[in-house]
């Protein structure tokens, strides 16, 4: 009697295709990164501001009760303010189909700017947790003995990342919205806002697939994670630190920061400036104070540079494409 039985026996198991593989992949990279202690202390920040960004909705849709406490807080303010205060509430009553939309896209360009700040820090943490640790490992060739190709691997690690960002850019952006114009006084604020929506998936889907091939890019240089992790601060950082001397040296040095260029296409996005000038002839005093932030040239609203933002992105992720092209090889 043969020691085990070599005949032939239906496999009846529940069949399992190569979705359920990647996302296994997708699933353990993100664990892993949730893993991290600082980790998690981003993304408590990011719902953190979600919170405090919701609250300001609440905020803005009390000021249609007359007998509400934001209300009589407001009696309590200097009469500059609350000037400002009562034209805000008279244009939200009067025309909500302009002031909603208008108040929403300001409040949500800021919001979703601030936040990809965050953003940084969480990839700079999980880079290692993408393709470094596989190169130093040679876990890549285990992945390929599974039955999963290059462009699965890839494909798997890109919603590692994506799946991260939505966790500390896009999920709490989106609640925030949701939960803000559920606790708002009217539901017209759910259409009147959904412009608002539209600017921030536009804006924060494209980053975050930028975002994505770029950490994988990087987290493909070297096996080290300390050497890639370097290179993503360096590439931030240091990018940044360009700015400014761009304006004192050669106006294109500014493109080679992706913080800057990602700020030029939101304010494209965004279309800031016409909001402005609709709260401008609508709040004569908060015109004039919006007046004064643009002599100091606070931001740059009149004319975004997104052609050259796009080019410097479209460089930065070219370049990623090569090295994953050349470093992430399964056998």
């Amino acid at each position: 009697m043969p020691l085990h039985d070599v005949h032939y026996q239906h496999w009846e198991g529940q069949h399992l295709g190569i979705w359920h593989r990647r996302a296994v992949i997708a699933k353990q990279g993100l664990k892993a990164c949730l893993q991290v202690k600082w980790m998690r202390y981003i993304v408590t920040l990011c719902w953190a501001g979600a919170l405090l960004q919701v609250i300001v909705l609440f905020f803005l849709g009390q000021l249609l009760v007359p007998d509400s406490l934001i209300v009589q807080w407001l009696g309590n303010l200097n009469p500059r303010l609350q000037n400002i205060a009562r034209g805000l509430m008279t244009w939200l009553a009067e025309h909500p189909e302009v002031s909603v939309r208008t108040t929403y896209n300001l409040l949500f360009y800021y919001f979703t700017s601030n936040l990809v700040t965050f953003t940084f820090i969480a990839i700079a943490l999980a880079i290692p947790h993408l393709i470094t640790r596989d190169l130093s490992s040679n876990a890549i060739v285990v992945y390929a003995s599974k039955a999963i190709g290059w462009f699965d691997y890839l494909l798997s690690k890109l919603a590692t990342i994506f799946g991260l960002m939505i966790l500390t850019w896009l999920g709490p952006v989106c609640v925030a919205w949701f939960v803000g114009n559920l606790l708002s006084t009217h539901w017209h604020f759910f259409w009147h806002s959904r412009v608002a929506l539209f600017h921030v998936l536009a804006y924060a889907i494209s980053s975050m697939m930028v975002l994505s091939i770029l950490a994988l890019g990087i987290s493909a240089v070297s096996s080290k994670a300390r050497t890639t992790v370097s290179l993503w601060m360096v590439l931030w950082l240091l990018g940044n630190a360009l700015v400014p001397i761009a304006l004192q040296t050669k106006p294109w040095l500014k493109h080679l920061s992706l913080e800057h260029n990602l700020q030029q296409i939101a304010l494209t996005v965004f279309h800031l400036k016409e909001d402005f000038q609709i709260a401008q002839n609508n709040i004569p005093l908060l015109g004039q104070l919006l007046r004064g932030l643009r002599d100091q040239r606070s931001f740059a609203l009149e004319n975004p540079e997104s052609a050259g933002a796009l080019i410097g992105i479209g460089v930065l992720v070219a370049l990623s494409l090569i090295v994953i092209a050349r470093k992430v090889k399964p056998e």
